[in-house]
């Protein structure tokens, strides 16, 4: 397969898994079709951008590349994703503890909402692991490591990339937490921090590992933190 070729359906592939992620978490689609049209550009748009910035930064989709070539990829999934579940299970586990030991005590009663079953926590980690992954590591990561990689050389310029997507990526959660509680500073700083220490890991295994790696840890730790740990009263 051409590179042309392998590149079109990358963007085609994780644009469609993107999509299909928005739909998952979209309780009725035709009555958001503007939300959904416009999370489905952006994640096209993303999917375009980091098939163009992560080679130039050695961010690689080792195994999306090889499942799309029909090449063998078993060894390598299984590779990482011992290590992405194990990311993904770490990073649940601090998100609930500080969520529950630091931030519960001082965080206002939140809104009135009706209770969703707990598969729709499911869902929340197909949107997680797909269509995040794609807007936030795939390609912002992938187009800020370029940036920062034009003014600085080595390990900086990938935690630059890495950090600044973080922040954006909490910022991107505020709107919905505002739905649940309201954004006082307190809020403000506990969606920065959760959310972005999440960022943080996904995009250190973006880095090290494959964005593949970086969707698996997002879904497992979305399973724990929206499934798991509401089962069990947390």
């Amino acid at each position: 397969m051409t590179d042309t070729r392998l590149r079109r359906r990358r963007v085609l592939a994780l644009t469609a898994a993107g999509v299909l992620g928005v739909f998952a978490v979209l309780p009725h689609p035709l009555e958001h079709l503007a939300q959904f049209f416009g999370t489905g550009v952006l994640i096209a748009i993303a999917a375009a951008a980091g098939t163009v910035f992560a080679p130039r930064v050695g961010l690689v989709t080792t195994i999306i590349d090889a499942a799309l070539s029909r090449q063998p990829f078993a060894a390598r999934a299984r590779s990482n994703a011992a290590l992405a579940v194990g990311v993904g299970v770490a990073v649940a586990l601090a998100i609930v503890a500080l969520d529950v030991v630091v931030f519960a005590p001082l965080v206002p009663e939140t809104r009135t909402v009706a209770a969703r079953p707990l598969w729709t926590g499911a869902l929340a980690a197909l949107y997680g692991g797909l269509s995040e992954e794609t807007l936030w590591r795939y390609g912002a990561v992938s187009f800020l490591a370029w940036l920062f990689t034009r003014v600085v050389r080595g390990p900086t310029a990938y935690w630059a990339a890495i950090v600044v997507a973080s922040v954006v990526f909490g910022l991107a959660h505020l709107p919905a937490t505002d739905a649940l509680v309201p954004l006082t500073p307190v809020v403000v700083t506990r969606t920065m921090i959760l959310v972005g220490l999440a960022g943080v890991a996904f995009g250190w295994l973006y880095w090290r590992r494959g964005l593949e790696a970086a969707m698996i840890a997002h879904g497992a730790a979305a399973l724990i933190v929206h499934v798991t740990a509401p089962a069990i009263g947390i």
